[in-house]
Formats: structure tokens, C-alpha cells, sequence
């Protein structure tokens, strides 16, 4: 029987939740979350964007020849959320670049750790990441007026046609996987989906 991420993931269902579910994203929700907040959030995103461009970068080292285009559009999709990322710092005054806190330096060690690993085990981290975000911002859906057009940045078509393609090619790869890699996999979802959780909260206790 062939074992999917999704599978993987569905083995700890608590933690999904709390990575795709959070009070930061009620907040973006309905309006109540304070600017200060959202505007600390986004200049640690910002961070863990860059990171998140290197580690993609490293899984081109062991990645077979079928993932190298979506890993060339990654890199290139997260370069330009790299300089969106700039245009906003000048646009809300923003500390970019800011200090990481201890969560965001957390999770930057985590997704390059994982990114040097097994394709199947690297891949499957970076799927962890992309599809517990959409599914969050996905909760926060249309998104107070203050936020939507954040909201709708990061749930919109091409965003999910990408993860959807990440997770087609993390499938493929697992189906190709030792037993220890996908146990491997099972490990390194487990603790994305962890940090990811972290980097919500981080926003409120630092």
C-alpha cells in the first residue's frame, strides 16, 4: 500500500490542528487582531521566507530530474514573496530586516536541516509547510477588511495549484522511498507542522 503525506500527517491530527488553527488567524478573521501583532508576524515571516528560499535551494542536490521545474518555480515564487516582502516593510514601517526571535530561528534550523536530507524526507517537509499555510489562511477566509487583501494573498489560485503540485510530487517520491526514509517523512511532518503551530504563537509571546 502506497503511503501519501497526507497519510503521514494524519497520524498527528492534534497537531495539524494546532498548526491550521490559531487565535492570530481568528483575529485576521474578524478584525480583532491588533496591527502591532500582525505587523511583528510579518517581519519574522519575512525571515523565515528567505530561509525557506535556501532550503529549496539544497533540495536540488538530491532532487530526480521530474522535480527539478517545481522546485525552480518555488525558488522563484519565494524570491518575489522575498521582495513583496520588502515593498511592505516600506509600506508599514516595518523592522525588515528584524531580529529573529527564538521560534523563527527554530524553525529556519528545522527547514534546512530537513532540506539536506533524503528528497523523499525534504520534499516532505516543504509540503508540510505549504499546505498547513494555505490550509491556516484558508481559516481566515473572506478575511476583515484590514487584512483581506493579506488573506486572499496567501489562499489564492496559483498558491494552491502549487501546493497541490508539491504534493503530488512528495506522493511520487514517498511511493519510491525505503521504509526508513517514509518513517523519516512521518518525523519531519510531525515537526513542521510543530513549528509551524510555534510560529503562531510566537507572534503573541515572542
Amino acid at each position: 500500500m502506497t503511503t501519501t503525506v497526507r497519510d503521514l500527517a494524519a497520524l498527528d491530527p492534534a497537531g495539524w490542528t494546532a498548526a491550521t488553527s490559531h487565535p492570530f488567524l481568528d483575529g485576521a478573521a474578524d478584525g480583532s487582531l491588533p496591527a502591532a501583532a500582525f505587523d511583528r508576524w510579518l517581519e519574522q515571516d519575512r525571515l523565515f521566507v528567505e530561509t525557506l528560499t535556501r532550503a529549496w535551494g539544497l533540495l536540488l542536490v538530491d532532487a530526480p530530474t521530474d522535480d527539478l521545474a517545481l522546485i525552480s518555480d518555488g525558488i522563484a515564487a519565494f524570491v518575489a514573496e522575498v521582495e513583496w516582502f520588502e515593498e511592505l516593510g516600506t509600506e508599514r514601517a516595518l523592522a525588515i530586516p528584524a531580529e529573529a526571535l527564538a521560534a523563527t530561528e527554530a524553525y529556519n534550523a528545522h527547514l534546512l536541516h530537513a532540506a539536506g536530507r533524503p528528497h523523499p524526507v525534504g520534499l516532505s517537509a516543504m509540503w508540510a509547510v505549504e499546505a498547513t499555510y494555505l490550509e491556516a489562511w484558508r481559516s481566515a477566509l473572506p478575511g476583515a477588511p484590514a487584512y483581506r487583501p493579506f488573506v486572499e494573498h496567501w489562499t489564492d489560485a496559483a498558491f494552491a495549484a502549487f501546493v497541490a503540485r508539491l504534493e503530488t510530487a512528495a506522493d511520487r517520491s514517498l511511493a519510491e522511498a525505503s521504509a526508513a526514509e517514509v518513517d523519516a517523512a512521518r518525523q519531519v511532518i510531525a515537526l513542521t507542522v510543530g513549528h509551524e503551530a510555534t510560529f503562531w504563537a510566537m507572534t503573541f509571546t515572542g
